[in-house]
């Protein structure tokens, strides 16, 4: 049960990742083309903003949890 719930935020972190980092390319290679946000520079900043908040989750999750450690407390 441990390793397939590390396993699932896992992949739930890096689908996050990149669900942000296509964003940005959208942004990068046509910003006129997402007309509701203004300040697109702002937008591009929140999304590299969302991909670091799930880069350290994915970094606290290996550091701290691994699948087969038995739990200590």
């Amino acid at each position: 049960m441990r390793t397939r719930m590390i396993e699932a935020l896992r992949a739930h972190y890096q689908g996050e990742i990149g669900k942000h980092k296509m964003n940005v390319e959208v942004y990068f290679g046509n910003p006129v083309g997402v007309g509701d946000h203004i300040d697109i520079m702002e937008t591009i900043s929140k999304e590299i903003g969302q991909i670091a908040e799930y880069e350290d989750k994915l970094m606290i999750l290996d550091t701290h949890f691994t699948p087969h450690e038995r739990v200590k407390i």
